[in-house]
């Protein structure tokens, strides 16, 4: 999906952010949590380009491959300097979060409790027990849970239409 129109089986979360999105002002800090291939790190994107980030300047960083507090120190030395281009806004996107060590979370700490104007955060995790209290409590949380069956199913008949498939049912069953 390219847009919360686009997202399917998360009614809640994608209601509760076109409410914030209406808003005059947004929080820095977003929280996605939820089962392996559920939407987090698409929301997130998605999240980016309502804000009016450009491609180039959303930083996305698998947590769960740099777990440390260099890495994070890396990306928050960044955060002082405005987006490239013709919006000043940035986001960093944390996928796998619950991986970073303590120190890594002490070093962003100070960056998510008051981040620059252009700035936003969207950690996204399938563990949110591992996330610290300091971190939970900066933004607003979505929850999001396992596409139904019958999502899954209207989605493959999408596809199947736009690529002027003749699938039979059977087939998109087992698919």
């Amino acid at each position: 999906p390219q847009s919360l129109d686009e997202v399917l089986g998360q009614k809640e979360v994608v209601a509760s952010l076109k409410a914030m999105l209406k808003k005059a002002t947004h929080p820095h800090s977003f929280l996605f949590t939820g089962p392996s291939g559920t939407g987090k790190t698409t929301l997130a994107r998605i999240l980016a380009h309502s804000f009016g980030v450009l491609p180039h300047n959303i930083t996305e960083t698998d947590a769960a491959t740099n777990t440390g507090i260099d890495s994070m120190r890396a990306i928050t030395e960044t955060l002082r300097y405005m987006g490239h281009g013709d919006s000043p806004n940035k986001i960093i996107i944390i996928d796998e979060c619950h991986a970073l060590s303590k120190a890594a979370w002490q070093s962003l700490l100070k960056p998510v409790e008051e981040p620059p104007a252009h700035v936003y955060f969207a950690f996204c995790t399938t563990d949110d027990g591992k996330i610290p209290d300091t971190i939970k409590t900066r933004g607003p949380k979505y929850n999001l849970s396992p596409l139904r069956y019958d999502d899954v199913m209207d989605l493959l008949e999408m596809v199947a239409d736009k690529e002027r498939l003749r699938t039979p049912d059977a087939i998109l069953k087992l698919v």
